[in-house]
């Protein structure tokens, strides 16, 4: 018998099933299907909760991505693609039509070539997509006469493009200098009481290089055509600009002579935007009024509207509800904002770099580094003396 059952024939009977099951079913008898595993009474409960658990977090995943692609994620995936993202400023915004829109344009920090780029695509979506009124928010000191310029131009093609569409600035905290520079067209502009604009001015930066390159021990030499001789004035990085007494070179005052021509041009185009700006906003504000604003001086809250810098003491609510009324909107307005990426981020995004290499750099990528470094730059930037 204990031959038959460790060694049962064809057709015998499969032996019984441990009724409070196994942990690994018995081995099948030769030429028998494996036999059924069973499992302990309730162990199905296990996988039935671990589906129930990603059904859970597959459904908390979708809610999440609903909620934030109307947000940040979707402002940084739209940047991404290579647009600007406009998204609702108030719960009218959601749902307003694109005609009886008032849309923020927010220009933020110091403005350099991204800023610069950001305002084109900008106000390029607006002239494709015309709102009922623009707000030009500023927080921002200035920068670059290139780069500000540039965003000056952007406002002036959609202006040009959409002339009955009005547009309104607000200042913040600081609006001076290059970030006047580009409010100054505005058909109104509102000021924080306690913001800080003005600053009209240009100034000049250019790095004096020769008492390194002669403690490097490095020989400058620069040959000049001949029939431009004044490239070896600004041009000459390397000069010694003052002697020991701290008297200007006769190298230095022939590049001072050079960037102060610069300088006076770039404050020519500053002023003559700022006069025919306000002006064109006020007819009463007059030249002499202007100039004497005009001096690089800085102005706060109150002292800018008697300058004739600002037409109104307001924060950006002011400059909706102002804004709405001049495009003839009723009620509520519905407003939607168009902001600036965070710098750096999407960079680094694209990129995937972690870090420099000092080992990676090449000889371009130091010549590139040292004439940025070196580079004459021209600024609208405020300074506090």
């Amino acid at each position: 018998m204990a031959d038959d059952q460790t060694n049962p024939q064809p057709g015998a009977p499969r032996p019984p099933i441990d009724p409070t099951g196994t942990s690994t079913p018995p081995p099948p008898p030769p030429g028998y299907v494996p036999a059924v595993y069973v499992q302990h009474p309730g162990s199905g409960k296990g996988a039935a909760k671990i589906i129930m658990y990603l059904l859970a977090v597959a459904l908390l995943v979708s809610v999440t991505a609903n909620i934030y692609l109307s947000g940040p994620i979707r402002i940084i995936a739209d940047a991404l693609a290579g647009g600007v993202q406009e998204v609702a400023y108030n719960e009218e915004g959601k749902t307003v039509a694109s005609d009886k829109r008032v849309v923020v344009v927010e220009i933020k920090g110091t403005i350099e070539s991204s800023v610069a780029e950001f305002a084109h695509q900008a106000f390029y979506k607006l002239e494709k997509e015309p709102p009922a009124a623009v707000i030009l928010r500023v927080e921002s000191g200035g920068g670059g006469v290139t780069a500000s310029d540039q965003i000056w131009h952007a406002i002036q093609s959609f202006r040009a493009a959409h002339p009955d569409v009005p547009v309104v600035a607000s200042f913040g905290s600081v609006a001076a200098s290059g970030g006047y520079y580009i409010a100054a067209p505005s058909d109104y502009i509102f000021c924080e009481r306690t913001g800080i604009t003005g600053s009209i001015g240009v100034l000049a930066q250019i790095p004096a290089m020769g008492g390194l390159v002669e403690k490097l021990g490095v020989e400058m030499n620069m040959v000049i055509a001949n029939k431009s001789p004044n490239k070896d004035d600004a041009n000459n990085l390397f000069i010694e600009w003052y002697d020991e007494q701290g008297n200007l070179t006769e190298d230095g005052k022939a590049a001072v002579a050079v960037l102060e021509n610069l300088v006076d041009g770039a404050y020519e185009t500053f002023f003559n935007v700022v006069e025919t700006g306000r002006q064109a906003a006020d007819a009463s504000i007059t030249t002499e009024q202007l100039k004497q604003a005009a001096t690089g001086a800085i102005f706060i809250g109150q002292e800018a509207k008697d300058a004739k810098l600002v037409d109104e003491i307001g924060y950006l609510g002011d400059a909706i509800t102002y804004a709405a009324g001049e495009a003839k909107l009723s009620g509520v307005p519905g407003v939607t904002i168009i902001r600036q990426p965070i710098p750096g981020m999407l960079s680094s995004l694209l990129s995937g770099k972690q870090g420099a290499n000092l080992s990676d750099i090449t000889g371009d990528d130091l010549r590139e580094l040292v004439d940025d470094a070196t580079a004459v730059k021209l600024e609208y930037r405020m300074r506090i003396r």
